[in-house]
């Protein structure tokens, strides 16, 4: 799940609220974020969570 370009990861942390590590460990596959994790990054994105998880 990488941002959108020219979002960086500090930057959607800061919008959803999440640690930035925790953006890296889900955009890398290295950690499955919670339901709240997720739904927090896709409001974030402005995306719904299926749109997240495509």
């Amino acid at each position: 799940m990488p941002p959108p370009s020219g979002l960086t990861q500090a930057a959607l942390a800061e919008r959803s609220g999440v640690k930035r590590v925790t953006v890296a460990e889900i955009e890398t596959g290295r950690k499955q974020g919670t339901i709240a994790t997720l739904r927090a990054l896709a409001d974030a994105l402005g995306v719904s969570l299926d749109d997240l998880a495509a």
